[in-house]
């Protein structure tokens, strides 16, 4: 891994991110206008902020549901290590696959996965995933109802 170089983050900066991790939609002048500052200093700390990778996108949030994948599920995924680089390109090529992320405990993969309907995720589960060498063993949790939007600025 490189050297990471800390930039300074003002009490200026920080609305910003705040406003734009809330709606990045919002224009410069409505950045200006709540922060206090002109809109060129606005830009000017945007493009910091992008340019030191503060601030890496900017995403529309979906509803999966009304894209006509009603299964939202999370599948824990236990893997022979020395498979482990195959198996992560492989998922990460999958459209089902929303989010990908190594952890700690039962499983070494979680997966973020979305399906048009039960069948689908059945066919993602017996078909993608375990025709992919060295996956030992799934386990996956239908998400019923999100109760919280990740913000962590509240």
């Amino acid at each position: 891994m490189g050297i990471v170089k800390k930039i300074k983050i003002d009490d200026k900066d920080l609305m910003i991110i705040k406003l734009l991790y809330r709606d990045a939609r919002k224009h410069l002048a409505e950045l200006s206008d709540i922060t206090g500052i002109s809109i060129t200093a606005v830009r000017n700390r945007l493009s910091k902020l992008i340019r030191h990778g503060i601030i890496t996108g900017f995403h529309a949030e979906l509803d999966f549901n009304k894209l006509g994948y009603g299964i939202h599920a999370l599948t824990g995924v236990r893997i022979e290590p020395r498979f482990r680089d195959e198996i992560i390109k492989t998922l990460l090529m999958n459209k089902r696959v929303l989010s990908l992320y190594e952890v700690t405990g039962d499983f070494d993969l979680l997966v973020e996965v979305i399906a048009r309907d039960i069948i689908d995720l059945r066919e993602f589960l017996t078909t993608d995933m375990f025709e992919i060498p060295g996956i030992k063993k799934t386990n996956t949790m239908i998400i019923l109802k999100r109760h919280k939007r990740y913000d962590l600025f509240t």
